[in-house]
């Protein structure tokens, strides 16, 4: 087999994560949301963060960061702004000392504070923003926001090991075998053009922007959006094994249900979990993936499907 015919069985298997990493998200959003887990984490990361109970009851006096601070709210908010949390801080620790400018101020409230991680932290902050307020604010920001970006990293793990087991539902639930689909497109040349075209047509209509942007999105936001038309698509295409994506093996047919033997089910086994392994990796993996093999692609030779068109139109023009 040629080396182009090789790629294009990474695009057609890379196509099939996207399209079902992105079904994953779905419904992981859908989980986060129900169980509120982005904001419990938050909540913890931001207790971890500001360890100093008296700096916690003045930032708990902020409508924005109240919810955080109090073990009663039951729906958190799942977002903290860096900027604003760094002025509350700032702003707080200001407070109560007469004498200088609010840099000072702080300086002062800081150095009073019981010794802490926090404490020290802010401590260094003040020496190194600068004299204004803005620069403290700005330093106080930055620290804030790798701070909890760093604490957050349980969550991405939680959510991670979450992926998994919903990619392992959908690969039996939807028989996405990543064994099968590497024979099938080794052996099917149709099915491997189908599956280039398909890539070409998504990569070329969706960026890196489109596609942060609609990843970010809610499902009904999603769906209203029309520059997110082809990755609902391509989620469509892998949940109903539309003809878009030429004749996979995916989804539950008497042959697929049929008993071959332990051979055969145990190597559907392996490609289940391998399958669940590659959506555990996430829909921006596979977006950045996808496009990175179809620039290869680009290198080769264009794909049969496209140059048979060519030919067609050029006999038709004559």
């Amino acid at each position: 087999m040629s080396l182009t015919a090789w790629v294009d069985v990474a695009i057609g298997l890379s196509l099939v994560y996207l399209g079902a990493s992105l079904f994953v998200t779905v419904i992981n959003e859908f989980i986060a949301q129900l169980l509120n887990l982005r904001g419990k984490q938050l909540r913890d990361s931001l207790k971890s963060l500001i360890s100093d109970v008296d700096v916690a009851k003045i930032l708990s006096q902020s409508p924005a960061l109240k919810p955080f601070f109090d073990s009663q709210t039951k729906k958190l908010p799942s977002y903290v702004d860096p900027n604003i949390l760094a002025r509350l801080l700032v702003g707080g620790l200001a407070i109560g000392e007469m004498a200088g400018n609010t840099v000072q101020q702080a300086s002062a409230t800081i150095d009073k504070l019981p010794d802490s991680g926090l404490k020290r932290q802010l401590q260094s902050l003040v020496v190194t923003a600068g004299t204004t307020t803005e620069e403290l604010v700005t330093a106080v920001s930055n620290w804030a926001d790798r701070s909890l970006t760093a604490l957050g990293g349980r969550y991405k793990r939680n959510l991670q090991t979450i992926s998994f087991w919903i990619g392992l539902g959908i690969a039996v639930g939807l028989n996405i075998d990543t064994i099968a689909l590497t024979a099938h497109l080794y052996h099917d040349k149709e099915t491997r053009e189908a599956a280039v075209v398909l890539a070409l047509r998504i990569t070329e209509k969706t960026d890196k922007e489109t596609f942060e942007k609609c990843l970010a999105l809610t499902v009904e936001q999603r769906m209203n959006d029309s520059s997110c038309t082809p990755l609902a698509g391509l989620i469509d295409a892998v949940q109903g094994r539309s003809q878009s994506l030429g004749k996979l093996p995916i989804g539950w047919s008497d042959r697929a249900l049929s008993p071959d033997g332990w051979i055969v089910w145990g190597s559907r086994l392996v490609g289940w979990l391998l399958t669940a392994l590659a959506l555990s990796l996430g829909a921006p993996f596979w977006f950045d993936l996808l496009n990175k093999v179809v620039n290869v692609r680009h290198g080769l030779s264009r794909p049969e499907v496209e140059k048979g068109l060519g030919e067609q139109r050029n006999r038709n023009h004559t």
